[in-house]
């Protein structure tokens, strides 16, 4: 899985992202990480932005209806007073969701920037509702379309005066720069604070992109030490656990017919028993070393255990004769000299732990159990098991039914280290298990993967 960040978006001018409120979970600096940003107010209104927008509602309306109240009581017709009335009243609508809609309030401002007519004193509210227009534009659209209807603008503010007859035409170019000053400036400020909103959330989105990824690789470390312990508990447990029940199954039998052989049986399961028992608490003492409330932060505390190394090739013989006590026929081959990565040695003890296993639970009355280490390769090493036995006795009290984890355990291992493994019944009878396990030439070759 690659971990590489995504990039972050860039808050340009000429952008035609859309700037779109987000959640309020997305902001949450604490949920993030973040600290509390600056600027109590600013915040405020950034989560509640409906109540600039109904202010700024407010404030035009009552501009507007002082306009159109104006024009009602000079000697203008009342087909002109009603557009107008018409015209800011959809002004009025517009600027309510300016954020959603600035270009159909832009639209709206230049046709009431163009409906100007003498004794009307209009032309100051269109100048007005375009300057927010154009601030609406640049912040919740892109700078582009706010320069192009900066343009549109003070054309039709200029437009619009000259065809009331509010100006000369001798002054027409002066008005048409002093709109336009007007109107770039609303369009400056908007571009300033709508870069400034676009890069925070960039920030805000890559913080949220930065967090997701903390979460999921603490999860997926989480599941890699889950399978990693499980496999540990799997070689602990399970092993020794069908071991000691062998053996005790036999001391069952041998107990009134060979009661020394019994008594030798059952000092085998003791001596098994309090192996697992250490071991386990090895994987459990690191377990909870991290934590601090374990016994493995202090070996003088009562019941520690100390950490030990993972088995070694040299604990293979043991291991066997375990298996040879709770009553496989084992013979062991072993060809080439033992590589000196600890890493390999572990592999190959381990699979030939848990393929013994599986024989030992699940193969009935093998003449033979066959095991060959085969290190004559000094790049692979190879592990062949296999035994004669009829498969899974029919005894429902000797019966075991297997989960499958061992060899999914087996191959996870051996995979870990580029080798393969194969499981399979073969003719006439029995089973075999084959693994092939590339050999480092550097120890450090595997303690890097």
């Amino acid at each position: 899985m690659s971990t590489d960040p995504a990039p972050v978006p860039q808050a340009q001018a000429g952008s035609s992202r859309v700037l779109r409120p987000k959640r309020g979970e997305d902001y949450d600096p604490q949920r993030l990480g973040l600290p509390k940003p600056p600027g109590f107010i600013r915040t405020f209104f950034r989560r509640n932005p409906w109540i600039i927008d109904s202010v700024l509602m407010g404030l035009f309306y009552y501009a507007s209806l002082g306009s159109v109240i104006s024009s009602a009581t000079g000697s203008v017709p009342i087909a002109v007073v009603l557009l107008s009335g018409i015209l800011s009243l959809g002004t009025t609508a517009a600027i309510l969701f300016r954020r959603f809609i600035p270009r159909i309030l832009a639209g709206i401002s230049s046709v009431l920037l163009l409906a100007i007519f003498p004794g009307n004193t209009g032309s100051s509210v269109g100048i007005i509702a375009m300057v927010i227009a154009l601030y609406a534009l640049a912040v919740y659209r892109s700078a582009r379309s706010a320069w192009l209807w900066t343009i549109i603008g003070t054309a039709a503010a200029t437009l619009g005066a000259l065809s009331a007859g509010l100006l000369d035409v001798a002054v027409g170019l002066v008005a048409f720069l002093g709109y336009g000053m007007v109107f770039v400036i609303a369009t400056l400020i908007g571009i300033s604070v709508g870069n400034r909103a676009r890069y925070m959330d960039a920030l805000f989105a890559r913080a949220a992109q930065l967090a997701r990824e903390r979460d999921q690789q603490a999860q997926l470390a989480t599941a890699s030490e889950r399978a990693r312990i499980a496999r540990e508990m799997h070689d602990i447990v399970a092993h020794s656990l069908t071991v000691m029940i062998a053996l005790a199954d036999g001391a069952t039998r041998a107990a009134t017919s060979d009661p020394s052989r019994a008594m030798d049986a059952m000092a085998h399961v003791s001596e098994i028993g309090r192996t697992s028992l250490t071991d386990m608490r090895r994987v459990l003492g690191v377990l909870t070393e991290a934590s601090g409330d374990g016994p493995a932060d202090d070996p003088t505390a009562t019941g520690a255990v100390p950490l030990a190394p993972q088995p070694t090739f040299d604990e293979l013989r043991p291991l066997i004769d375990s298996y040879r006590a709770a009553g496989l026929p084992i013979t062991l081959t072993i060809s080439g000299a033992v590589p000196d990565d600890s890493a390999t040695q572990l592999t190959v003890f381990r699979v030939v732990q848990e393929a013994l296993t599986n024989a030992l639970r699940y193969s009935r009355t093998p003449s033979r159990v066959e095991v060959t280490v085969d290190f004559t390769d000094p790049a692979l090493s190879e592990v062949t098991v296999r035994d004669d036995g009829f498969g899974v006795a029919t005894d429902s009290a000797v019966v075991s039914v297997g989960s499958g984890r061992g060899l999914i355990g087996m191959r996870e291992r051996v995979a870990l280290y580029g080798g393969t493994v194969e499981a399979g019944a073969v003719e006439p009878r029995g089973w075999r298990v084959h693994a092939t396990i590339p050999t480092a030439a550097d120890p450090s070759d595997h303690s890097s993967r």
